[in-house]
């Protein structure tokens, strides 16, 4: 089973103690159908109160698989007295019914109380086949402690199954935290923290085994400037608003990217040149358009584009060159403006 699925069990059934009981009322609801089932084919002269004894064992076991409760003072006496009962009425195999009630016990009582659960579970044992037995041989003597050494047997061993399964589940716990922190660690080393959107070090590895692409680099004209007049604080403001609006404006399959200072990188997957100038013009239109103010002034701020698209055979790094070289000459001819790199035309 998936490390996933493991975890999708947890949160379904519970703890381990709560997924062991369930499994073990469910083995005991199918021993009770076989009691029942040998109790009718046999027609022994109680196979009727065999019966009833399995039906009410059956639904009310599994009733309580449905309701996941755990295992309370009365269910047990309820469950004891169902088992004396299957003795009493001479039941085949009605022994097992005793184990599995006292694993379900010591997965509900824990190891602190084995050995008192062990001597209850064995005394109504020996009481209830005390009162059908016609003599003391020593054929049952020894048939009655084989039984009562495995009860001792059964509820160590169920000890042992649920201190493996809560190992288990604190090192799947411990996993999952470790899990989380890594991711938590790569989205921080892959974001950029002021944008929201991929940084440089994530472009290099997103971009490294695209075949084809439309790559637009985006600068803010004047950012310096804007810096110098208004303040830091405006220009991160510019940037985040910036980042949001390209974030708006592209597919799922689009990826953004901080590139470093006030320059961004689209790349548009499978997009053609002509697409990739169109959702280009769009982010121009809608920055230039959008209002920035600084203590109650408008300040006008707008963006230059270059276009350039990613063949096979071409690298990366050449795509990106022709992109940036696209935007410089937005840049010398007036800026606010989206240029297509002149040799991919």
């Amino acid at each position: 089973m998936s490390f996933a699925k493991r975890m999708l069990v947890i949160r379904i059934w519970g703890d381990p103690a709560s997924q062991l009981q369930i499994i073990v009322r469910r083995m005991s609801s199918i021993s009770a159908l076989f009691s029942m089932i040998a109790a009718v084919a046999i027609s022994g002269p109680q196979w009727l109160v065999v019966v009833a004894l399995a039906v009410t064992h059956i639904m009310y076991n599994l009733v309580f698989c449905w309701q996941r409760p755990k295992l309370q003072l009365g269910e047990l006496v309820f469950n004891l007295a169902l088992c004396a009962g299957f003795t009493l009425a001479g039941a085949l195999h009605s022994e097992v019914l005793y184990h599995l009630l006292l694993m379900r016990m010591v997965l509900r009582g824990g190891r602190s109380r084995v050995w008192r659960m062990v001597a209850v579970v064995s005394f109504v044992y020996m009481a209830a086949h005390s009162l059908v037995a016609g003599a003391f041989t020593a054929a049952f003597w020894l048939e009655h402690i084989y039984n009562i050494i495995a009860f001792a047997v059964v509820s160590f061993t169920t000890v042992y199954m649920l201190r493996v399964a809560e190992s288990q589940q604190q090192q799947e716990g411990q996993i999952a935290q470790l899990m989380r922190e890594n991711a938590r660690h790569y989205k921080l080393a892959h974001t950029d923290e002021l944008t929201g959107l991929l940084n440089h070090r994530s472009y290099l590895e997103k971009t490294a085994d695209l075949q084809q692409y439309a790559l637009l680099i985006v600068d803010i004209d004047h950012f310096k400037q804007l810096n110098d007049a208004y303040g830091h604080l405006f220009g991160d403001q510019v940037l985040t608003t910036i980042g949001n609006i390209i974030r708006m404006n592209i597919r799922s399959k689009d990826m953004a990217f901080r590139y470093g200072g006030e320059e961004f990188a689209l790349v548009l997957p499978g997009t053609s040149l002509e697409l990739g100038f169109k959702i280009a013009e769009r982010l121009r239109f809608q920055v230039s358009s959008c209002d920035f103010f600084h203590h109650g002034e408008r300040v006008k701020v707008t963006i230059s584009i270059g276009v350039a698209l990613k063949q096979q055979g071409l690298t990366c790094q050449d795509a990106f060159q022709e992109a940036d070289s696209a935007l410089y000459r937005a840049k010398r001819q007036g800026r606010n403006q989206c240029v297509v790199f002149e040799t991919a035309i």
